[in-house]
């Protein structure tokens, strides 16, 4: 198996061979799934905090005496039942972020890949011919390639790529070291040069696919 190099023509100008013994040929669907929601609960700001009856200003004196009054015992006035008193079980502050292991991440990612090659939706490409930032261009190109939602990924900053791309719906610019799952499942289209491919290739486990 192999993947077609185009050019920005949609030319294609070579071929690179898919790394099959690193990919396998069944993508894990609950592999995905786990990666995706740790990453959603990582992302959490965790800053929700409420006052409880120890926090919130208010006289610490007992309303009324306990007993012969025929009324419920109460004791301060910053008890949750009062207008003011503070709230119970509310939410406090807390850190969400749980570190999801190295190759749990690497592992969903090489099966989003997979799913992408097997739909017929990654494409590389030789250059995208972005010299100065153009959104019209980019534009073009992607309705060149049939794309109408995609991940453009970078293996360096390139100014005149993401430029052109941060103005267009349902598109995105990411640098490899930023990749997350999410992102390969919110976008239908991958696009990256050989040279990017390389690089992904050596980071996920595996140097086949060599240009």
């Amino acid at each position: 198996m192999e993947l077609k190099v185009y050019n920005h023509q949609k030319k294609e100008v070579g071929k690179i061979p898919w790394p099959e013994a690193l990919f396998g040929e069944k993508p894990r669907k609950g592999l995905i799934h786990q990666v995706v929601v740790q990453q959603a609960v990582n992302r959490r700001q965790g800053n929700a905090h409420v006052k409880s009856r120890h926090h919130v200003s208010g006289s610490t004196r007992k309303i009324y005496r306990q007993k012969g009054t025929g009324r419920a015992r109460h004791g301060d006035i910053k008890a949750p039942l009062f207008v003011g008193g503070g709230r119970a079980f509310g939410p406090r502050e807390r850190d969400w972020v749980s570190p999801i292991p190295r190759e749990i991440r690497k592992g969903a990612l090489r099966d989003l890949l997979l799913v992408k090659q097997q739909e017929g939706k990654f494409w590389i490409v030789d250059d995208l011919g972005l010299k100065q930032p153009k959104t019209k261009e980019a534009r073009a190109l992607f309705t060149r390639f049939g794309i109408d939602s995609g991940l453009v990924i970078l293996a360096e900053r390139d100014e005149a790529v993401e430029k052109s791309i941060r103005n267009l719906p349902r598109f995105k610019a990411t640098l490899l070291g930023g990749l997350e799952a999410r992102d390969l499942l919110l976008h239908e289209h991958l696009v990256m040069t050989p040279q990017t491919w390389q690089i992904l290739l050596q980071r996920l486990g595996g140097s086949e696919g060599t240009p």
